[in-house]
């Protein structure tokens, strides 16, 4: 009986087809497979469904050939499957048009993207649990003096029942480092700071091998901090980060013990903040100007707004730049300041202005202008 197994054995045979009289140079199954990267029988599946038909089959044993110039359609096919398209789409990208194949592979690899994204994050979140169920917590804490704390949050913070027709500034976050406690709040727009609240620290640093940026930063609803502030002389604020990264803590515990010994766990709001360290110093980085400015002179100019039409602006005169803030930023920013002067730092277009007041050296806000 004749054996139907094809040859896979090197070697190139010549064909002469019908009426041609010339002849092409052809690789068994075997020697094809090898050169492209592809079983053989990925090979009969391919000619089967047409998406690499062999060049030449003989007709008496049925063994299949491939012509040289068939490799590059052979290897694209492999590395698309690899990749993990299906062979139909795969014979649509190779046979069509480069517009419609490009737009094809646009889809694809956004869709690609996306899933990689998405198992980031799963093995990212997954792996901040599992280490969580066995880490210590890397506590970053901050004894700071009550009044102080109560004043800095009084200044920065706007509770919800506070009696304005502003919008409140309830959230504040508090960043604890190596070297500084940080307080902030934001409405989106504008930005308010006190840098370096007098307070002594204990945080994680580089040399305790903290993952990350060292300390902590967490948010906390700064109209539940004044009650427990106003009957302590001294507070420790604590932090306590399992799991993950400083940056984006997988568990976070957020405590106040007074100087009894008695400690309140803060409530966290789903509230994200920027690092306000690194946000303020990018943004003094790329300061061009200065002007300065009375408080006073401030806030007559948010007075004689305040009686014109509802959303307009305060144009803010300077030596070569001019802007326009909202009446509530800049009226937040005039009435926390301390001290009679305030300094306005200006960058590019799209940069923020940074405002300090030299009375508090860090006490600092940051608020987009348009400029007129």
């Amino acid at each position: 009986m004749e054996s139907t197994r094809e040859p896979e054995a090197t070697g190139t045979a010549d064909v002469t087809g019908g009426q041609q009289s010339t002849s092409r140079s052809l690789q068994t199954i075997g020697d094809f497979a090898r050169a492209v990267g592809l079983s053989a029988s990925a090979l009969r599946e391919y000619g089967s469904s047409g998406l690499l038909r062999p060049a030449h089959v003989e007709d008496r044993t049925g063994y299949r050939y491939y012509g040289l110039d068939q490799q590059q359609r052979a290897i694209w096919i492999r590395r698309l499957r690899d990749a993990g398209f299906r062979l139909r789409t795969i014979g649509t990208i190779l046979d069509s048009e480069p517009a419609t194949a490009g737009a094809l592979l646009d889809d694809w690899l956004a869709e690609a993207v996306g899933r990689a994204d998405s198992a980031a994050a799963l093995v990212d979140d997954l792996k901040a649990v599992l280490r969580s169920r066995s880490e210590t917590p890397r506590v970053s804490r901050a004894r700071v003096d009550s009044a102080v704390l109560a004043a800095a949050v009084r200044q920065l913070a706007r509770p919800k029942d506070t009696d304005t027709a502003d919008p409140p500034l309830d959230d504040l976050c508090v960043e604890i480092r190596t070297d500084a406690l940080t307080l902030a709040v934001t409405d989106g727009f504008m930005l308010m700071a006190r840098m370096r609240i007098p307070a002594q620290v204990d945080a994680p640093s580089a040399a305790d091998g903290a993952p990350g940026p060292v300390g902590a930063s967490t948010v906390v609803t700064a109209s539940a901090l004044i009650s427990p502030l106003i009957q302590s002389t001294e507070v420790a604020f604590t932090i306590a980060v399992t799991g993950g990264s400083v940056d984006r803590p997988e568990q976070v515990h957020v405590s106040l013990e007074d100087s009894d010994g008695e400690s309140t766990t803060l409530t966290q709001p789903d509230r994200g903040f920027p690092d306000i360290g690194r946000t303020v110093e990018a943004a003094v980085a790329r300061r061009r100007g200065r002007s300065r400015f009375r408080r006073n002179e401030i806030l007559r100019l948010v007075d004689e707004t305040a009686g014109r039409s509802p959303g307009t602006g305060v144009f803010l005169p300077g030596e070569s730049e001019r802007f326009e803030l909202s009446v509530a930023s800049l009226t937040a920013i005039a009435e926390a300041a301390v001290g009679d002067e305030l300094i306005c730092d200006w960058g590019g277009d799209a940069d923020p202005l940074v405002w300090r007041a030299p009375s508090q050296p860090d006490f600092v806000a940051l608020v987009m202008p348009r400029r007129v």
